[in-house]
């Protein structure tokens, strides 16, 4: 007969939550639910923007809340208001970059 002796439970795995973000944040969905209610909210609004009779400045507006999207987006689902300054440096640089060879093209355009 061999002895069996139990094995010991095995310690459950669970993530720590990253450098500089509380363990009630990591666990919370609240930043969630007011980022898709701010999403929802600001496509309600640029989709009223579209019956509005704005003349030039419709695609002016139509940026400015793919803007306010896009920033909810990076801030809240990509983590970046979380993360170190250096890493929220990059993003405003990339940004930055997009910002100039937008408005760079787009005198080119007009110029043309």
């Amino acid at each position: 007969m061999t002895d069996r002796t139990p094995l010991p439970p095995e310690p459950s795995v669970t993530r720590a939550p990253r450098a500089g973000v509380s363990a009630a944040h990591a666990e919370s969905g609240r930043a969630y639910v007011f980022a898709w209610l701010a999403l929802l909210a600001l496509t309600l609004l640029s989709f009223g923007a579209h019956f509005l009779e704005l003349g030039a400045l419709a695609t002016a507006v139509s940026l400015a809340f793919a803007g306010l999207k896009a920033t909810v987006v990076v801030l809240v689902f990509m983590h970046v208001r979380q993360e170190s300054v250096s890493v929220r440096t990059v993003a405003g640089m990339n940004v930055a970059w997009v910002v100039l060879l937008s408005v760079g093209i787009a005198l080119d355009v007009a110029a043309h």
